[in-house]
């Protein structure tokens, strides 16, 4: 009974922000491709440089005997924290709308960037990288950074309609207090996405792809002579 009332409430919150919901969709969607275009503009040199950094974190992977799990996760979840700062903080005045949308539309354009990268630079086997390291954090993450940009947007129209009518201070500290609360349930989420992020990503990514990656940066020859230097 409880689960039939859940998913009939969950119906009808969608039914009733549909178009928020396709609003910030379109915003998260026209940032992946941003980002996915951005890969194909740049030159292959450019690309090359930029597997520098998956090649430092490779080797170090590959040779370091510990790897700080704690400062590992702290990143992890930090970048997550940041993003639901900013939209937390752009609702709480409708006047932050548009930051709010441009926040939501860099996650997009940061995630079509790297996946487009990783596909573009290693083919199948980025892509492969993509299937196994990237892909589950999304299922997390995505309908997080959704649901909180949900959260700030009827935040911010509520005040909205609301600027020419009197609102009591408790009214607000209230409002401002369930507003806030929401946030920190999501973040929740992304305190357990960390722990995949830190303990299996590079779990998966020391038995697969460490091999791959190091060997492709290293028979690059831009980049290979730079080592070797």
């Amino acid at each position: 009974m409880n689960i039939v009332k859940i998913k009939t409430d969950i119906m009808l919150h969608v039914e009733s922000n549909i178009l928020l919901y396709l609003l910030l969709i379109f915003v998260f969607i026209t940032g992946i491709a941003a980002g996915g275009f951005t890969v194909n503009s740049i030159s292959s040199e450019r690309q090359a440089y930029l597997a520098e950094y998956l090649y430092k974190h490779s080797y170090l992977l590959k040779n370091q005997a510990h790897i700080d799990k704690g400062l590992t996760y702290l990143n992890s979840v930090l970048r997550n924290v940041q993003t639901a700062f900013f939209i937390w903080l752009f609702g709480l005045h409708y006047v932050g709308i548009p930051f709010m949308l441009i926040t939501i539309g860099i996650r997009g354009f940061l995630l079509g960037f790297v996946v487009a990268f990783f596909i573009d630079y290693y083919g199948f086997n980025g892509f492969l990288f993509v299937l196994c390291c990237i892909l589950p954090q999304c299922f997390v993450h995505v309908p997080c950074i959704v649901i909180m940009g949900i959260i700030s947007l009827r935040f911010s129209l509520q005040n909205f309609r609301e600027r020419k009518h009197y609102v009591g201070r408790q009214v607000k500290f209230q409002r401002a207090a369930a507003y806030t609360s929401k946030f920190f349930l999501i973040i929740i989420a992304f305190l357990l996405a960390g722990l995949f992020d830190t303990f299996v990503v590079p779990f998966i990514f020391e038995s697969l792809f460490v091999d791959i990656f190091l060997n492709k940066v290293v028979n690059h020859p831009i980049l290979n002579r730079s080592f070797l230097l």
